[in-house]
């Protein structure tokens, strides 16, 4: 059995919205007061293109333009995507790290723990993302492009395939939740049996079903959003609570019509 532990660094500052009154906070069933959402565009090693994973969410009530785009979206999962983050299918243009950091005793569970929540300790506020990956042999990877929307793990192929893994949001990018259209579409793609992400605020597990295809997931994914806004509000949420918790409530209600019990979200106490 071999030990080891990654080795905690400072946090740097992160970057939180100012806080709002609650009678500054309109009525989420009234569509005209909405934010307006920004898509930052990502640029790749191919160039630029705009890209909806983690920095934007399709909005409330574009139902026509969801369902549009699903059968394409079906399409583009269809072969292993063995990416994590806001950077999608867009690739990374950054230095890549790889490290092979020995192996750890699968039943060891105190051992395991203590080598999550030391990634969390060291990464939770990184700029950049990062990922760690125990395989189902009990190989850990470590692994990052330095590049904040995206990690890319393909290299490690049918090594995925049982593991659990963790990358972490940095603060400029994090949505407080998975994206839909990288971190869940390739978890299950790849094989991936625990999925979590961490950033300054929350750590986020998925336990990917085995009895839900993606395509299910997606489907009944997309018409949850459709009607976001109704249930944040059943929840008690308001516009000040979108940028939060918008994301977590579809994935969250999507998981609840599906009868899929392995998402959860938690505070990251410090």
């Amino acid at each position: 059995m071999v030990l080891f532990f990654f080795i905690p660094s400072k946090r740097s500052g992160v970057h939180r919205s100012p806080c709002r009154r609650a009678s500054d906070t309109p009525d989420l069933h009234n569509s005209r007061h909405l934010p307006r959402r920004f898509n930052r565009g990502f640029r790749g090693q191919h160039g630029s293109r705009p890209d909806s994973a983690r920095t934007s969410v399709a909005g409330f009530g574009r139902s026509a333009s969801s369902k549009a785009t699903w059968a394409a979206k079906k399409k583009e999962v269809s072969a292993p995507q063995s990416l994590r983050g806001s950077g999608g299918f867009s690739g990374q243009n950054d230095e890549t790290i790889h490290k092979f950091l020995g192996k750890v005793d699968l039943k060891d569970t105190q051992q395991v723990e203590a080598l999550k929540d030391s990634f969390c300790n060291k990464y939770a506020s990184s700029k950049v993302e990062n990922m760690m990956v125990i395989t189902r042999n009990g190989e850990v990877h470590y692994m990052t492009d330095n590049n904040p929307r995206g990690v890319d793990c393909s290299y490690l192929g049918g090594k995925l395939k049982g593991s659990y893994n963790i990358h972490t949001h940095p603060p400029d990018t994090t949505q407080y939740s998975f994206s839909t259209d990288a971190d869940i579409p390739a978890a299950f793609a790849d094989g991936t049996r625990i999925m979590e992400a961490v950033d300054y605020k929350y750590r986020y597990r998925f336990v990917v079903p085995e009895n839900i295809t993606f395509e299910q997931w997606d489907r009944a994914r997309s018409d949850v959003q459709d009607h976001a806004l109704q249930y944040m509000a059943e929840r008690g949420m308001s516009v000040a609570d979108i940028e939060e918790n918008e994301l977590h409530v579809i994935i969250e209600e999507t998981c609840k019509q599906l009868g899929v019990t392995g998402y959860s979200r938690w505070e990251v106490h410090k």
